[in-house]
């Protein structure tokens, strides 16, 4: 028989600006607890230590929104996850490691009467940085999906959770020393992830059809102004997507993605500059269905304000 807990949203306790931050619950009856420890590793990288500890299996029932790559390896016990918005069940046993790209999640947990293990959480702006090839092969699925497993299986670097999880140092040295430990296995697991890629990129060959799709698909970024999505992009040049992701890789080293950002950007600066129109209108031009997303890309890109550039423009009686 197991104890049933439905868990609240866990957002102040994983967004929380302290650097470390404990989260724990103690069940009725003496039934047992749950212990999380949270350190913040970097602005872009949280880690969590777990141990459970309890007479009977619990089943947890909770919600979460949260951008990022999640890796959890169990260092111990049995865990069954069953994705509620998905309809889909994994079991991790002692040693396997999960890795999801996460946008939400409504997830029931039923974790056996002893089990520990830690988790990384890697936002967006170190994947991006660091491993873009994560998102290339798998953008649609991680826009569309509440989130997708990229990995379930025996871990590879039980041994640095271990010694993660079992740090003998103290103070400035213990901080050193799990850090270094979590980069080693974010490198080691992003590095894996990547490489599978590649090796089944290894297998795509482009016609010359397909480098005709190519170059004029660029040529609609570059020159129409339209500046489609991806999905759109593909049809209109009729290759598929992931052809259309490797070969903008492979013809013109970057992305589909980052090639209309950049003429996006690009035209909306020199409308900004030189025209008579509103950051709406602009912002509406250039694909922008709300002014404040348009603002926020355009700040993130240039360093700077839409408002500053209209500030320059100079008019002709």
């Amino acid at each position: 028989m197991s104890y049933n807990f439905t868990q609240e949203d866990m957002s102040d306790f994983i967004d929380s600006v302290s650097t470390e931050n404990d989260y724990v619950i103690n069940f009725p009856k003496d039934i047992g607890s749950i212990k999380s420890q949270k350190k913040v590793i970097s602005k872009d990288i949280i880690f969590f230590k777990s141990r459970i500890t309890s007479k009977k299996n619990i089943q947890i029932q909770s919600t979460q929104k949260v951008n990022g790559l999640y890796i959890g390896i169990l260092l111990d016990g049995v865990v069954n996850y069953k994705d509620n918005l998905l309809k889909e069940n994994i079991t991790l046993k002692k040693n396997d490691i999960k890795i999801s790209y996460i946008n939400e999640f409504n997830m029931t947990t039923i974790l056996n009467n002893h089990s520990q293990g830690i988790g990384l959480l890697i936002k967006n702006d170190f994947l991006e940085k660091n491993f873009s090839d994560i998102f290339e092969s798998h953008s649609k699925a991680i826009q569309e999906l509440p989130s997708l497993t990229l990995k379930n299986e025996t871990s590879k670097n039980i041994h640095l959770a271990k010694e993660l999880f079992n740090s003998p140092f103290k103070g400035n040295l213990h901080n050193i020393y799990i850090q270094s430990k979590i980069l080693e296995i974010i490198y080691n697991e992003c590095i894996d992830l990547t490489s599978h890629n590649k090796n089944i990129n290894q297998k795509i060959k482009l016609s010359q059809e397909d480098i005709f799709a190519l170059n004029k698909a660029k040529d609609i970024i570059m020159y129409t102004k339209e500046y489609p999505d991806i999905n759109t992009l593909s049809k209109k040049v009729a290759i598929n997507e992931f052809k259309l992701k490797y070969g903008f890789k492979k013809l013109f080293n970057t992305t589909p993605g980052s090639m209309i950002l950049k003429y996006k950007m690009l035209y909306a600066k020199e409308l900004l500059k030189s025209s008579e129109f509103s950051i709406y209108e602009i912002s509406n031009f250039v694909g922008y269905k709300y002014q404040q997303n348009f603002t926020n890309a355009f700040i993130k890109y240039f360093g700077i304000k839409p408002k500053e550039l209209i500030k320059q423009r100079k008019y002709y009686f």
